[in-house]
């Protein structure tokens, strides 16, 4: 799978951030392909990092937002490359 990686900052705080490349420009089914990886790649998340309260709350360990995955720590981005790569 393509990632795009990145960086960023939310609340001056430095985050890394990967974009997998999973979803079409078209739906399919009323659905976006790709949302079965996605929901499986938060859960993922969920259970090897714990709970995000999302964006918009400082300080969190990894939340997801615009199409991508935002992590605080560089070995949690390293994680998730090696997990779904």
């Amino acid at each position: 799978m393509d990632m795009t990686l990145g960086e960023g900052r939310v609340y001056g705080a430095r985050y890394y951030t990967v974009e997998p490349e999973i979803f079409g420009t078209a739906l399919r089914d009323g659905d976006w392909p790709g949302i079965d990886i996605w929901r499986n790649m938060e859960n993922w998340c969920i259970e090897t990092y714990g709970e995000s309260k999302g964006a918009f709350e400082p300080s969190q360990r990894w939340y997801t937002n615009s199409s991508r995955f935002w992590f605080r720590e560089k070995k949690d981005l390293e994680w998730f490359i090696l997990k779904w790569q």
